[in-house]
């Protein structure tokens, strides 16, 4: 992780890569355990963590720093609700807002949640996916999307192993 540090909003996190790990395990444990308690039936430990739409932050920043960022798009249709979750915005920046509540950009009704995939489709607006409204939810330099927690790996294994040629 030290090898990625820089001073981009992006690598910053590495910097101190023990205190990175440990908010990511507790972060996972509370997705995991909210998953679960709205019914979700991870079948792996750890979720494959994406993004519901796209992440035009993400995509010019890939550009702008020479980063290659593969992407692949997964209809919402091939899951369920045993098998994906999702956070508003990024899963650690969520807990972070839920948990400690900061008054600039503490929303109760995003923050702090984990959403199935019903909830997700019923919250949906153009609110939320107006980048500029997004924005002025979250810290500065944090990344503005709705991010999906894949629990199920063979899912996406068996849609990228479908698409891709047998030559590669």
């Amino acid at each position: 992780m030290e090898d990625l540090c820089d001073d981009t909003p992006f690598f910053d996190r590495f910097k101190d890569p023990l205190q990175y790990w440990k908010g990511r395990v507790e972060t996972e444990a509370w997705l995991r355990a909210g998953f679960i308690q709205k019914g979700g039936k991870p079948k792996d430990e750890y979720p494959l963590y994406s993004v519901l739409g796209s992440a035009t932050w993400i995509e010019k920043y890939s550009l702008s720093t020479g980063i290659a960022v593969d992407m692949l798009q997964i209809p919402l249709s091939i899951f369920n609700e045993n098998d994906i979750s999702f956070t508003f915005p990024d899963s650690m920046v969520s807990f972070w807002i839920g948990r400690d509540k900061p008054k600039a950009f503490y929303h109760p009704s995003y923050h702090g949640q984990v959403f199935t995939l019903t909830e997700i489709r019923s919250i949906i607006t153009y609110e939320l996916i107006d980048v500029d409204v997004i924005e002025s939810m979250h810290p500065e330099g944090t990344i503005p999307y709705i991010e999906a927690q894949i629990w199920n790996h063979e899912i996406t294994r068996n849609y990228y192993s479908e698409r891709i040629s047998p030559e590669m």
